[in-house]
């Protein structure tokens, strides 16, 4: 009888231990869900916190419409925005004046003020890194202006879920190529690193109210040796378009450690992600080559991996990198016949060409600033037996005197539904050169 009160006394303890599994749960309507969190230097204080809350209730209830972010905090959204010294004691302050906990569960992004960044994100980055509540997918990004600024007008027309926005705009580097993956544990991973450099996305408020207001004063395409812009030429919030979401998304912010350190348009993250093997596809307008004054527009992918060769000789790093890619044809505004054998090796080592040129531009912006993004560092590193052999190199600062070689191969697959280009109306070109 002893023994089966024992066993009986055994299971109700066993059983009531499992029962205890959810004694830490909460209901999801106990918690304040922030799905944006900004950084700007503060006026009373060290720090200014800007978070974006969502309100489930009205995601759910399909509320929001072309109000979706909620600007000033209409629609799904709520906004808040408080001075504190340090990151937790300004959760702190929020958790007593609003009617439930902060949850950064659900943070999509930490996006801080250009002004803090040249200042100095370290200690911010290593707070989140540290604490749980943050997870390391959220992505990483400077603004041009304040954050509170930026999050405020994040106010997306075609999502009624803003946490949704917010993850797809971040993640459309993948076909455009005009910023990157800036995710907050690879960002700190590259901030620690010894042979590259973290960067983070480069977001910005547009100005233009009508697109009468648009000016090719704000593009980055006159260092670049042009005569007019192309896509990628722009930083974010200098983008010429008139939109009801005023928030944009284009380039990336460069840091030397944690300190931002300069930027880079849309063009040349484009060019980073091609040699630093996270490209995918965009699209892409070469000159054309036999009449400059028009474009031939490009489908263009990654074929291989980049493969890139340091050598030094004394201080000075001799760096080779190789790009491989494929394009499909899109469009010929000159109507030359491109598709044929002759014009589409002619079309090819133009697209070469011209990709080279900017692949070079863009290296050579990375040397004053220290900036090894593409992770050249990594193949000499490896040559390395011992740690402290490889730190006494100090490849960052070497890295400024660096000298590349760059080698594009291009090789066009399709073109497209047409067989053959037909010229257009006063087009010198002929079908069948």
């Amino acid at each position: 009888m002893n023994r089966k009160i024992a066993l009986l006394l055994l299971l109700l303890t066993i059983i009531s231990i499992l029962l205890t599994s959810c004694y830490d749960s909460h209901e999801i309507d106990d918690r304040a869900y922030a799905i944006a969190l900004g950084f700007d230097t503060g006026t009373t204080n060290q720090l200014k916190m800007t978070l974006q809350f969502a309100i489930p209730s009205k995601i759910s209830a399909g509320e929001g419409g072309s109000s979706g972010g909620g600007g000033e905090g209409g629609g799904s959204t709520s906004i808040t925005t408080i001075e504190s010294p340090t990151l937790y004691a300004g959760l702190n302050v929020i958790n007593a004046y609003i009617s439930k906990q902060v949850d950064l569960s659900h943070c999509k992004v930490v996006v801080f003020s250009e002004e803090l960044a040249r200042k100095g994100i370290h200690k911010y980055i290593h707070a989140m890194v540290r604490g749980r509540e943050f997870r390391g997918n959220m992505h990483v990004a400077v603004s041009v202006d304040t954050a509170e600024d930026y999050i405020r007008n994040v106010s997306p027309t075609l999502e009624i879920n803003p946490a949704k926005y917010y993850e797809m705009n971040y993640d459309s580097y993948k076909y455009t190529g005009f910023t990157g993956d800036t995710r907050l544990i690879n960002f700190y991973m590259l901030e620690e690193c010894s042979c590259r450099q973290a960067y983070a996305t480069l977001v910005g408020v547009n100005k233009y109210e009508k697109s009468s207001q648009f000016s090719n004063d704000n593009s980055n395409y006159k260092e670049k040796g042009r005569d007019y812009p192309l896509e990628g030429d722009f930083y974010a919030g200098n983008i010429p378009k008139v939109y009801d979401v005023k928030s944009e998304v284009m380039g990336i912010a460069v840091f030397d450690g944690g300190t931002m350190v300069g930027s880079f348009d849309g063009e040349e993250a484009l060019f980073h992600q091609m040699l630093y093997g996270t490209y995918e596809h965009s699209y892409i307008s070469i000159p054309d080559p036999e009449q400059p004054n028009e474009f031939v527009l490009l489908n263009v992918s990654q074929a291989r991996m980049p493969m890139h060769h340091v050598k030094m000789v004394g201080d000075k790093p001799y760096i080779s990198t190789g790009v491989k890619l494929e394009a499909d044809i899109l469009s010929i505004q000159s109507g030359i016949n491109y598709e044929s054998i002759e014009k589409m090796i002619i079309l090819e080592s133009a697209a070469e060409e011209f990709l080279k040129k900017g692949i070079m531009h863009f290296l050579e912006k990375t040397k004053p600033l220290h900036a090894d993004l593409c992770g050249f560092g990594r193949d000499l590193k490896a040559r390395y037996l011992l740690w402290n052999d490889w730190v006494n190199v100090h490849w960052l600062n070497k890295y400024a005197n660096s000298q590349f070689t760059v080698d594009v191969e291009l090789r066009i697959r399709r073109p497209g539904l047409m067989i053959r280009s037909a010229p257009a109306k006063g087009s010198k070109g002929d079908v069948m050169n």
